[in-house]
């Protein structure tokens, strides 16, 4: 698990360690590629699952794939979630499972370090909710990071039809959820931003710096 000074952290690590006694926990560490390289140092599998703080891991799933041999170094799996918001379940906060050397040498140079790191390949099982909808803040953050990359077409091996449409209903759908008001403020700036910036990777690697997004949603109320 990843986490981020997150206030249910620990709790939802509990709760994965008492299913998976494997689990480990990495926290606090500054810079979101920086967590991702240190995931990396701390495995000592050749391939990595990780999961993010806020995941709330399904009854039914289980930490039990094993890709082809041929497939250990080179490929990022990652399984699909349920938005508390909107509804949609594909990649966005799912369950991943990464090849350790990519997590050491790459995740830390790119503005998605999923579908960045090595090949992409999404598995469309249902591995977890994805409860970002916790503050005003982190909904509006996640929203609108997700909604610059669906823009910007930064994520590889996506099909730009299904793009698209979950950039659509991200701007416009669960209003009337927890938080829904800030999830779509959040998305139509994420879409914009991404619009915008699609050919500048060195704008896009914004989105995972922490001070530069807490600063973008003060503006923005």
């Amino acid at each position: 698990m990843i986490s981020f000074h997150e206030a249910e952290a620990d709790r939802n690590f509990a709760e994965l360690k008492a299913r998976f006694p494997e689990a480990k926990h990495v926290k606090n560490v500054e810079g979101i590629g920086n967590a991702h390289k240190e995931v990396g140092k701390q495995a000592t599998s050749e391939m990595v699952w990780i999961v993010d703080a806020d995941a709330e891991i399904l009854e039914d799933f289980n930490f039990d794939y094993t890709p082809p041999m041929a497939n250990m170094g080179n490929t990022t799996y990652v399984w699909s979630a349920r938005n508390p918001i909107n509804g949609l379940e594909y990649g966005y906060g799912g369950v991943k499972l990464f090849p350790k050397t990519q997590l050491e040498q790459l995740g830390h140079e790119l503005p998605d370090y999923t579908t960045g790191a090595a090949y992409y390949q999404p598995v469309s099982d249902v591995s977890n909710i994805t409860n970002f909808n916790k503050d005003p803040y982190r909904t509006w953050r996640s929203a609108f990071r997700e909604c610059t990359k669906l823009s910007s077409n930064v994520i590889d091996n996506n099909i730009s039809v299904d793009d698209a449409y979950r950039l659509e209903v991200w701007c416009t759908r669960g209003e009337n959820r927890p938080f829904g008001e800030y999830a779509i403020l959040g998305a139509e700036q994420g879409r914009d931003f991404g619009t915008h910036y699609k050919d500048n990777k060195e704008a896009l690697r914004k989105i995972n710096d922490w001070e530069w997004l807490r600063k973008q949603f003060n503006e923005a109320l």
